[in-house]
């Protein structure tokens, strides 16, 4: 379980609502931090005492925007969690909070976006945060082909489906068949604003019309059905997406 969780409403009239958990095994600095980030508009923060907690949210399904994660943490270290966090989730931004940074280098192998040298203030988090907003709200996602690769806009994808071992894409209007399962699919998605309802169908919250216990309907019509097992999970996302993200 997590240690602390915060939410807020929307205030500052910001697009993106941002998903974010701390994982640090000093309760003074992690309570710090906590407080530093209740500063910041439209983000929802969990924070976690122990690597197992926050592994153990991932192996249940649960999935963020960004982990702040320090490096030094025992038994098992930060590049170490970070690591098996990539193994259910390849766009999750990480960034590690470290006192040493000669272990930067080994953040390479894990796709670290920012090191933060301890002690961290306010201003710190505050221009990180500044930084991770730009990058997804420019968010792109570069899928290779056979034939050639494509670079799309996150927020012009409407909806991803599962047929066999590939995936279908429906971007723009058109649609692109991929050699990669959904699963695969799901990692590349950031969890902010695209939701798995069902083992067939990923869609983009910002796309949703209605939805009701057992379908979705997006805004060109087409319906989904919504796992029962997802229905709880898919409220709360649709709850903190509106929030945060209100689609007009």
């Amino acid at each position: 379980m997590p240690f602390l969780f915060l939410t807020k409403q929307n205030r500052y009239g910001s697009v993106l609502h941002m998903k974010i958990a701390i994982c640090d095994d000093e309760s003074v600095f992690l309570k710090r931090m906590y407080h530093y980030f209740w500063q910041q508009p439209d983000c929802t923060v969990e924070c976690f005492l122990s690597a197992d907690a926050l592994l153990d949210n991932y192996k249940a399904g649960k999935r963020y925007d960004v982990l702040f994660l320090d490096i030094v943490m025992s038994p098992m270290n930060g590049i170490d969690v970070a690591k098996s966090i990539r193994e259910y989730d390849q766009s999750v931004i990480l960034v590690f909070f470290t006192a040493y940074l000669e272990y930067a280098p080994a953040g390479y192998e894990v796709n670290a976006f920012r090191y933060l040298l301890k002690p961290v203030g306010e201003d710190d988090i505050s221009r990180v945060i500044k930084d991770i907003r730009a990058k997804l709200e420019n968010a792109t996602l570069l899928i290779k082909t056979p034939e050639c690769e494509l670079l799309l806009h996150i927020q012009d994808l409407q909806h991803v489906e599962a047929d066999n071992k590939h995936s279908i894409l429906h971007y723009k209007g058109d649609i692109i068949t991929l050699r990669k399962g959904l699963n695969e699919m799901e990692t590349l998605l950031p969890a902010s604003s695209f939701f798995r309802i069902h083992r067939k169908y990923i869609v983009n919250l910002a796309y949703i019309r209605e939805f009701d216990e057992t379908h979705v309907t997006l805004d060109n019509g087409r319906t989904f059905p919504v796992s029962r097992r997802n229905i709880k999970q898919f409220r709360h996302a649709i709850k903190t997406f509106i929030e945060g993200a209100p689609h007009t």
